[in-house]
């Protein structure tokens, strides 16, 4: 036999051999052909996990964002709707496990209260991974959602504003315009004119809030204010002082109500009490307790002057047969049931959309008949009519309650139009402790403050009138409340008297409803 031979460079190779490396040749590319089909499936099977799980993570996303509103108060609700919103992103509890867990459950899985953590499970089924045994795999992502409830502004008291029939006077009132009074007088967002009262011709507020007013239900504009009931009421009773635009009194006198110059079509004023739910600021799915609309209406005391006391009229009142200044309390719809269990009870107040123009001014107070005591105050941002007399002291007023859940945020404050008094004066914000705060601000006028320094705004000459203030205050990782009272106070340091219409905003920045991780 003969062996064939091949010449390689100087060598000489058999054939026999030259056969033999082919099929090395072959068998390696076999091997490396199957690694590399291995790779590719896990590479498509990885991207299809990886698209999966992104889809998983907004479900989970979705499903925290739709739960948390209704935290901390209602948990099971803010569980099952965190159960719809994931079903509604294709994950139902037959192909998944969908697991909301709050504070109250595990105070571990979350920071505080308002947040909620959802945690999603799905089996994600494989392609070519089936090959090596593995059909599904399990792909978890979890979201946490935190809700921030509009701040308390002006009163940690179960009233807001001045009562004269027990003496209480925190130095200011509530405060609503006419729709057409112009904003430079104080009202930030029911004023529908920048500069003059001239009616439906007039030049539109940009920061206007139109009043929509079908029916209770669908009613807007305005501000909204809260009733709380930290447990479960009976009882309750809601009332409003000096709720109608009073004419023919002059220039706020007693509680202010102010005619603008040349006005004659005075305000029709709306309050609208709704039942409580998670989101106070949206009414529109609130239940509707009661309405009351009030037509302006002459003095109380026929004859009153700019000099007429509040004394005088409880005199006069008693005279007619009235219970005195207790006569000015009207009480919202006495024969409703107004108990709809423990929350904030909403309450819109707002002028109706009819070329008038006129400042009224009012107060709130509620109770209950089991001594559950409400606390009453304004939601996010309050018009107020401030009528201190600073001869006698400083006047401090409740600001806003910033829990202690905020620590590491930055609380915001704007004030409209604040300062309009005579003589030498100034605005001081004040932290739990009664300390000055460090701020920086900044007003539409071109003033600020330079940078970060003690929160005093000199006021002198009324620089402001007209003009916005913005105070940006950080709140540190150690921020903390003074025994269990969180409220912030501003301070008028003015040396007479004042009466200035102001609209006041608190918040803490960022988007109230808000993924956190």
């Amino acid at each position: 036999m003969r062996t064939m031979m091949r010449r390689v460079g100087g060598a000489v190779i058999p054939k026999s051999l030259r056969d033999q490396e082919s099929g090395a040749v072959l068998i390696l590319m076999a091997f490396l052909i199957t690694i590399f089909m291995g790779m590719a499936a896990f590479a498509v099977d990885y991207g299809w996990l990886f698209l999966n799980g992104i889809k998983i993570q907004h479900g989970a996303d979705a499903a925290a964002l739709s739960g948390v509103v209704y935290e901390p108060d209602d948990r099971a609700t803010a569980y099952l709707e965190a159960a719809n919103a994931a079903a509604e992103n294709g994950f139902t509890a037959g192909d998944s496990v969908v697991n909301p867990v709050d504070f109250v459950e595990d105070p571990l899985a979350v920071e505080n209260s308002n947040q909620l953590r959802v945690t999603i499970s799905h089996d994600v089924p494989t392609f070519f991974m089936r090959v090596f045994g593995i059909d599904t795999v399990t792909v978890t992502r979890s979201a946490v959602a935190e809700f921030v409830l509009p701040l308390p502004l002006g009163s940690p008291e179960p009233r807001f504003g001045s009562d004269p029939a027990t003496g209480y006077d925190p130095g200011f009132w509530g405060n609503i315009h006419g729709y057409y009074t112009q904003k430079k007088q104080g009202d930030r967002y029911s004023s529908q004119c920048v500069s003059n009262n001239q009616g439906a011709g007039c030049p539109e507020n940009p920061e206007r809030r139109p009043t929509v007013y079908p029916n209770s239900q669908d009613a807007s504009g305005g501000y909204v204010y809260g009733v709380e009931f930290d447990s479960n009421p009976t009882g309750v009773t809601v009332e409003i002082f000096d709720g109608p635009f009073t004419r023919d009194m002059g220039d706020r006198i007693l509680n202010g109500d102010q005619a603008p110059g040349g006005s004659t079509s005075f305000p029709t004023t709306v309050f609208i009490l709704y039942g409580p739910d998670p989101t106070p600021l949206n009414t529109s799915d609130n239940e509707v307790l009661c309405t009351v609309e009030y037509a302006p209406r002459d003095a109380y005391m026929p004859g009153a002057t700019e000099s007429t006391t509040w004394a005088e009229v409880d005199a006069y009142l008693i005279s007619q047969g009235e219970v005195g200044l207790e006569f000015l309390w009207d009480e919202m719809c006495p024969s409703s049931d107004l108990d709809r269990g423990p929350g904030v009870y909403p309450l819109r107040i707002f002028t109706k959309a009819e070329d008038t123009a006129g400042l009224n001014r009012w107060s709130l107070r509620a109770s209950t008949a089991n001594g559950v005591v409400p606390r009453v105050y304004g939601l996010g941002d309050m018009a107020i009519f401030s009528n201190i007399d600073g001869t006698v002291s400083n006047a401090e007023f409740y600001l806003a309650e910033v829990v202690e859940l905020h620590k590491g945020k930055t609380l915001a404050i704007s004030l409209w139009d604040p300062g309009d008094a005579g003589g030498d004066h100034s605005i001081d914000i004040l932290d739990p402790f009664g300390n000055v705060a460090q701020c920086d601000w900044t007003a539409t006028n071109g003033d600020s403050s330079g940078g970060l320094g003690p929160c005093n705004v000199v006021t002198t000459g009324s620089p402001y009138n007209d003009h916005l203030v913005e105070i940006k205050v950080s709140l540190g990782e150690t921020y903390s409340c003074n025994a269990g009272n969180c409220w912030w106070k501003i301070r008028y340091n003015y040396g007479g008297t004042t009466q200035d219409t102001t609209t006041w905003e608190a918040r803490i920045e960022g988007n109230p409803v808000k993924l956190v991780e």
